[in-house]
């Protein structure tokens, strides 16, 4: 096995939530959103995460229910971790499956509101969920990886006649954001998920997949070049492809550069991807990722469909994101990797549209 230094700087994370729900917050003055996060496994432990995005400059609260053990570095979302306060929940409750959604939420924030969320869609009948990207990289400013957010049971919380959603923030309701033409499609833009998916390509500071780090490195028959990282968690599998196979540094001659495609997805679904570039000179060796595919989405309501065709957000963010490495030709000196983000990614836009 290679060491970090002379290795390709690729890894690959994949994590799973069994239950996700969120919001935008159209009208409360501190905060423009929430996410909840149900866990339950050995690894992390059984509980709630619940977290509240700041309106002013997007950064974000998290609040861990009392013995979870999460890897903060997957949070680096928005405008990055203002706080992480261990809570204790008076209501700790999510499920979502093929019934419906259900959360019953309480819990202090940091400035001592108190926070309730309450929610419910069971009466409208079995959920027909979708697959969908979640635009979570759109907003974040200094990104740590390349996040993708994959959902295959996602869906929109149904309209329940005298059962409406409640978030209420210090004594007060504050309103979610809002589709047009309600009465017709009977939706929420109250976003909920059964089982999800959180791959990270290339976080900042792992090793590369090939030196032990996050991934399993697969290799071109007789050679080091890279064809593919893979990872596997409960029989599902992501995996980034390189066609052709990334060429393996030590084995470039001076001046010498090449160029590919890459693609990213998890299980059947192709998220994103795009070219990639090694280029060899006389002190470092040089990788350049590029996004340049959108999310491209099959088999959607109607609804869902009108929506990530009207705000393009939903397809393009990746597109926003590029990725540089260099490695030393001298094994002694560190190599360098960071993402940049090459546009806006069009957050902004969707809150516009959705009165967030």
């Amino acid at each position: 096995m290679r060491t970090p230094a002379t290795a390709l700087p690729v890894s690959l994370r994949l994590g799973q939530i069994p239950a996700m729900l969120n919001a935008e917050l159209a009208d409360h003055p501190v905060y423009d959103g929430f996410e909840l996060q149900r866990f339950d496994d050995p690894e992390r432990g059984t509980g709630l995460l619940a977290f509240l995005t700041r309106r002013e400059d997007g950064a974000v609260d998290y609040y861990p229910q009392r013995g979870l053990r999460l890897d903060r570095g997957t949070y680096a979302i928005g405008g990055g971790i203002r706080s992480w306060t261990e809570t204790d929940f008076d209501r700790a409750r999510l499920e979502v499956d093929a019934a419906g959604t259900v959360a019953q939420v309480r819990f202090t924030d940091v400035d001592g509101r108190l926070v309730e969320i309450d929610v419910d869609d069971r009466a409208a009948g079995p959920r027909h969920p979708a697959r969908l990207l979640a635009p979570v990289g759109a907003d974040v400013r200094r990104p740590a990886s390349l996040m993708l957010v994959w959902m295959p049971e996602f869906d929109l919380l149904r309209a329940v006649p005298g059962r409406d959603p409640v978030v209420r923030i210090g004594g007060r309701d504050a309103a979610t954001g809002r589709l047009p033409a309600r009465r017709l499609h009977r939706r929420h833009l109250v976003k909920t998920s059964g089982r999800l998916w959180v791959l990270e390509l290339n976080r900042d500071g792992d090793d590369p997949a090939s030196a032990g780090g996050p991934g399993e490195a697969v290799h071109a028959a007789g050679t080091d070049d890279l064809r593919a990282v893979r990872r596997t968690v409960d029989g599902h599998t992501a995996r980034v492809e390189f066609r052709p196979p990334l060429p393996d540094p030590e084995a470039l001659a001076d001046g010498a550069r090449a160029t590919g495609a890459w693609r990213v997805g998890v299980d059947d679904a192709v998220l994103t991807g795009g070219t990639w570039s090694v280029t060899a000179t006389g002190s470092r060796v040089e990788i350049d990722l590029e996004v340049t595919q959108r999310w491209r989405p099959r088999g959607l309501p109607w609804l869902m469909r009108l929506v990530t065709t009207a705000v393009p957000v939903f397809r393009t963010w990746p597109t926003t994101y590029a990725w540089h490495a260099a490695i030393p030709r001298d094994d002694r000196a560190p190599v360098t990797a960071a993402w940049r983000r090459t546009g806006s990614g069009g957050g902004a836009g969707y809150r516009r549209a959705t009165g967030g």
